[in-house]
């Protein structure tokens, strides 16, 4: 079931000067007055309000309840509002939203396809068709403003409210079917709402990213569910004064539920180059050893010393002659580190994910300011103060800069495991015959029979005494002349234990001279590892220049006129006194270039100013 936040929960802006709070309540006030003269047969005028309690017996009406009338109000929900690149989106039809004026006895809204809102009194709805505002949008701007194109009509709403009592409501984005903002993400999880390509951005204003950031081509936001809702009662704020809380008469509510940061680097793909080269390099040497020479004369020379040890005093009758080495085969299957090396990674907390296949890099920003400030953002980047800019702060870049060195060291220490891993699985087969010669005092020395013997297994098999599968066997020549009473008789003994020692020692020594040749790809070289260096230096100096240094500027739950928070965004300054705004999402960039950087506003609602019937009767009130 989807939920909905109302009036009572809400984050809510600091009060106005006090002289424009004034003004604000006396306006309402006067348009109390000026229904009660209404109700009383007097024509329409403004009425002088000095007694700050409410006389019920001189006006004539009861409270600023629901049979009230007489106050005009006004509320508007906008999806996706402000400028991007000298294109201002307010004007663009297909992105306005739903408005709805009261001049205290009859409502108006736009556009004429909203729809009325059941349970709200003139209360009008009308969703973002996305796939219409892809349309109108010129080439040049979709290429920096992405919104999904799969949505229709239905994917982010809009919703007016204005009743004759003078109390407005108005949200937008990702809302509930009465215009309340959803809560209900899971289980699928809340959808993106928009992708601000800044390097496409950047670029336009004459700032190219490969210049400003080097080592990043390509960088960009994107937005998830976002939504704000603004409810205000003017009637009651113009007695009672303008109040937040769960009992006020102002709330400004919003809902932001992610925002990722989204980079593309050469450096990530120059990391995934070295260590791809690693395997590859470790494969050609496998598929080598079968004619490797030095495997060939390590394995003769293994053998050769084994031998000769068992053989030791009987040396004077019995040695070793040719031994033949051969065949021997390796293989490997690298497939499993070629397919961790593929897949995205990051850390534990899922602050990073870096995919290797295409060189990006995702931030999630929630993630990170959570792990930058345990305990303060549990919530997300939701229940904030008016006006919080989370990201121009040093210390979220010294733990970005923290994790990601963990994250890129503890893949490159699991490639590393990896490598040996494999290494460890290649599989060996290896085969050696070894020529026997004795002989009898003054005799020559003379060829008496082979022993032959093989082995196989994983090398870590074979590097490990005891756990290979070695065969051996003894053939004498049947005619061996003068010495077959040595042999059979004093040299028996010794050659049994030659084949024995074959059994418990050709595997070590196919395995260490195999060993030497491979040892060395166990771990990835310096020089490779030594490449995610250049990842953290392209990723944190990218923060630090976007956000730090005031390039982009994201403000989350923007509101003028706040209660307590930041300063309102800067072009919200010229807005009507007794409006109230509100966006999810504020993202500027180069703001000092004023209407030809970027303001994107992304859940907006808008309450107000209420408005006596006199003044909207007169004209003195614009909008009504």
């Amino acid at each position: 079931m989807a939920h909905a936040i109302g009036v009572g929960r809400a984050v809510v802006t600091r009060r106005r000067a006090l002289t424009r709070r004034r003004g604000v309540r006396l306006a309402v006030a006067s348009a109390v007055a000026a229904c009660a003269l209404l109700v009383q047969g007097v024509g329409v005028t403004n009425a002088s309000w000095t007694d700050p309690e409410w006389d019920r017996g001189t006006i004539g009406t009861t409270d600023c309840g629901p049979a009230a009338t007489g106050i005009a109000s006004r509320g508007e929900g906008r999806v996706l509002s402000g400028a991007i690149l000298g294109a201002d989106l307010d004007t663009l039809l297909a992105a306005r939203g739903v408005s709805v004026t009261n001049t205290g006895s009859r409502d108006r809204h736009t556009p004429s396809s909203a729809q009325p809102v059941p349970g709200s009194p003139q209360g009008w709805a009308d969703p973002l068709n996305v796939a219409l505002l892809n349309d109108a949008l010129a080439l040049e701007l979709t290429s920096a403003l992405q919104l999904p194109l799969g949505a229709g009509t239905g994917a982010a709403g809009q919703f007016g409210q204005a009743e004759n009592r003078g109390r407005a409501a108005a949200a937008s984005g990702y809302l509930t079917s009465g215009g309340g903002i959803n809560l209900d993400g899971a289980p699928a999880g809340y959808p993106n709402l928009a992708t601000l390509r800044l390097s496409q951005v950047l670029g336009s204003l004459n700032h190219p990213l490969g210049t400003l950031i080097p080592g990043i081509t390509d960088v960009s936001l994107t937005a998830g569910a976002v939504a704000g809702r603004a409810d205000l009662d003017a009637c009651d704020a113009a007695w009672t004064g303008l109040r937040s809380g769960a009992s006020g008469n102002l709330s400004r509510n919003y809902l932001t539920s992610h925002l990722s940061l989204d980079l593309t680097s050469p450096t990530v793909g120059a990391l995934v180059t070295g260590v791809t080269n690693t395997v590859t390099t470790l494969e050609t040497t496998v598929n080598g050893i079968a004619g490797n020479a030095g495997v060939t004369n390590a394995i003769a020379s293994g053998v050769t010393g084994l031998l000769n040890g068992l053989i030791g005093g009987n040396s004077s009758s019995l040695s070793l002659g040719n031994i033949t080495v051969g065949p021997v085969t390796a293989t490997v299957n690298t497939a499993p580190l070629r397919t961790f090396i593929a897949a995205p990674f990051g850390d534990p907390g899922g602050i990073l994910t870096v995919r290797p296949g295409n060189g990006t890099i995702s931030v999630n920003t929630t993630a990170l300011l959570a792990a930058a400030y345990p305990g303060s953002y549990g919530n997300g980047l939701n229940g904030l103060a008016p006006n919080t800019n989370p990201l121009a702060d040093p210390a979220v870049l010294t733990t970005l800069t923290n994790v990601l060195t963990q994250t890129l060291s503890a893949w490159v220490a699991s490639v590393n495991t990896m490598l040996t891993q494999t290494i460890n699985g290649i599989a060996v087969n290896a085969a050696v015959v070894i020529d026997l010669r004795a002989k009898l005092l003054i005799t020559p020395w003379i060829h008496i029979g082979t022993i032959q013997a093989s082995t196989s297994g994983t090398l870590a098999q074979l590097l490990t005494p005891g756990n290979t599968s070695t065969t051996a066997s003894l053939t004498l020549l049947k005619d061996l002349g003068l010495v077959a009473d040595l042999v059979n008789g004093l040299l028996k003994p010794v050659l049994n234990s030659l084949v024995t020692g074959l059994i418990g020692g050709l595997g070590g020594v196919v395995g260490n001279a195999i060993e030497a040749v491979l040892g060395t790809l166990r771990v990835l070289p310096v020089a490779v590892s030594a490449l995610a260096t250049p990842i953290i230096t392209a990723v944190t100096t990218l923060y630090s220049r976007l956000f730090l240094s005031g390039i982009v500027a994201l403000t989350v739950n923007a509101q003028n006129d706040p209660f307590t928070g930041g300063p309102e965004p800067p072009d919200w300054a010229a807005l009507p006194t007794g409006r109230y705004d509100v966006a999810a999402l504020r993202i500027g960039v180069l703001d000092a270039l004023g209407g030809l950087g970027v303001r994107l506003y992304l859940g907006r609602a808008s309450v107000g100013p209420g408005c006596t019937a006199a003044q909207a009767a007169g004209g003195g009130c614009a909008g009504y």
